[in-house]
């Protein structure tokens, strides 16, 4: 089972061209047309082509991470860790997992005028499958999201960034390689217009990772069609420091989840929520850690001069409103480099409060306690991630119980986005659905159930044929199953085997 690597470049739509829809469909067309084979292989089978993936994609690891940083401007290191360790330990996840997630369960009814029956749940592809992904993690996510929905029986649809197609092909070209047909997975490259394209297509369900504003019209574009999405949309993770925190390691920590990636992390640090005792203390080693970071060999570039101008704008709002620059820090990627900044005395009507600030540009604020901590975290619309540093694990495990995010980190940031276990995804305008862990592979599924009745030729309790006493017997069954005492659930055993076994009036 074999197929070209990837699109060939004539099936790439010109901008603004009209082939854009027409591209989308005729990938829809083959996707659909080839879903019946690849589903109708075992779990098993289709494991094996992902384990092959992981396999191929480890041999060409230096290949990947380089497209990845020659289109990113990402350091080496974080190419190889964020993307291709990240991809290789989803597909060592998927493979691991899929097959008892996705089988069939079967129990009988815990009803008990039921007792006759066997229930069977069963899980299948939706069929064909959008996945529209991001530039800022070019290899993980779109592998992470491909592998997820072809192990569960899916075709997939790739459209990724206009800005990081080669490190997309790199997925799409080593699936193909592992045994998965051409017309099973597919790429379609382009810009915004291409995605918005294939995502008003015949598609069957769409995963999304951006912006709440692209989110918003996936949504809106899906809901009259009733195709269920998948949207992981933006951030403004908080960052609770108690007052026993080490200061060293939380503020190392806390730099390394707001810079990595030049910021451009939907689950990276965006607002430092430090208690009044330790608040002095952890916004100077913060300035000093950051003061250490370059571009040269730490801090990659925007993705986009625009990128840079949103930020520029964020940050000069923030300080015409009062806020107080604790570090700003060039580094040198021309006018797609934004500096390292470290915002103090910020207020919530400043634009660094309530958007999400995707880009180098840190805000650092003081809290009375750890209820304020917690109000100041749970102020935004926002609710992807967070985490507590505190050196006292069961405080952190309260704390963390507060806080409306989908993922709560102690003493760490950002790896939950990362480990393939976890269930990732957010709240409020965060988005919805899950990808990863096991919650992500069952979105990749619907239910289907049989009910199957063990004795065919008996009549049901509840089926037509009420006689006088129907009533009275059925009220019996109520208090056998539901009474409240030992004698109101013994004074309706008549009724109740009167009901289940010798029906009055049968048709």
């Amino acid at each position: 089972m074999t197929a070209p690597s990837t699109i060939a470049p004539d099936r790439v739509a010109p901008a603004g061209s009209s082939l854009q829809h027409a591209l989308a469909d005729d990938a829809v067309r083959r996707a659909r047309a080839g879903q019946p084979a690849w589903r109708a292989l075992s779990v098993l089978e289709r494991v094996r082509i992902i384990e092959c993936f992981r396999a191929l994609a480890y041999r060409d690891r230096a290949v990947i991470a380089r497209t990845v940083s020659d289109e990113t401007g990402k350091p080496m290191t974080e190419s190889l860790v964020a993307d291709v360790t990240m991809a290789l330990e989803g597909a060592r996840f998927l493979a691991r997992i899929a097959d008892e997630t996705l089988a069939p369960s079967r129990f009988a009814s815990g009803v008990l005028a039921a007792w006759r029956k066997t229930i069977t749940v069963h899980r299948d592809p939706y069929g064909v499958v959008a996945v529209v992904s991001p530039w800022n993690y070019p290899f993980f996510l779109p592998a992470m999201h491909t592998m997820t929905a072809l192990v569960a029986g899916n075709s997939v649809i790739l459209k990724p960034s206009e800005h990081t197609p080669r490190s997309a092909d790199h997925v799409v070209r080593l699936l193909h390689e592992a045994g998965a047909p051409g017309d099973v997975v597919q790429a379609l490259h382009g810009d915004g217009r291409t995605g918005a394209a294939l995502v008003s297509s015949a598609v069957d369900k769409v995963f999304f990772t951006g912006s709440e504003r692209t989110g918003r019209a996936i949504a809106e574009s899906c809901a009259p069609r009733f195709v269920p999405v998948s949207l992981e949309l933006g951030g403004s993770d908080a960052a609770i420091v108690l007052a026993d925190a080490h200061p060293a390691a939380t503020a190392s920590g806390i730099v390394w989840g707001r810079f990595t990636n030049a910021g451009q992390t939907c689950a990276a640090v965006k607002r430092v929520i430090a208690v009044d005792s330790i608040a002095e203390e952890i916004t100077a080693r913060i300035v000093a850690c950051a003061e250490g970071l370059t571009g040269e060999r730490d801090v990659s570039p925007l993705i986009t001069a625009s990128q840079n101008a949103l930020i520029a704008a964020q940050l000069g709002d923030a300080i015409a409103r009062g806020a107080r620059v604790a570090l700003r820090k060039d580094v040198s990627h021309g006018d797609r480099a934004a500096p390292l900044v470290v915002l103090t005395d910020v207020t919530p009507d400043m634009r660094v409060w309530h958007e999400e600030t995707f880009g180098p540009l840190l805000v650092v604020v003081r809290a009375r306690d750890e209820d304020d901590a917690v109000r100041l975290a749970n102020d935004t619309r926002y609710g992807l991630s967070a985490s507590v540093w505190t050196a006292d694990r069961r405080r952190g495990h309260r704390i963390a119980a507060r806080i409306e995010a989908g993922a709560v980190v102690l003493n760490d940031s950002v790896i939950a986005a990362g480990l393939p276990e976890v269930p990732h995804g957010g709240v409020k305008s965060s988005g919805i659905g899950r990808i990863h862990g096991v919650e992500g592979l069952r979105e990749c599924v619907r239910t289907r159930t049989v009910v199957d009745e063990r004795f065919p030729r008996m009549r049901q309790p509840w089926w037509f044929g009420y006689g006088a006493r129907s009533a009275e017997n059925i009220d019996g069954y109520l208090r056998m199953t539901h009474g409240r005492s030992l004698l109101e659930r013994l004074s309706g055993i008549p009724g109740a085997i009167r009901l289940l076994i010798a029906p009055e009036r049968p048709l």
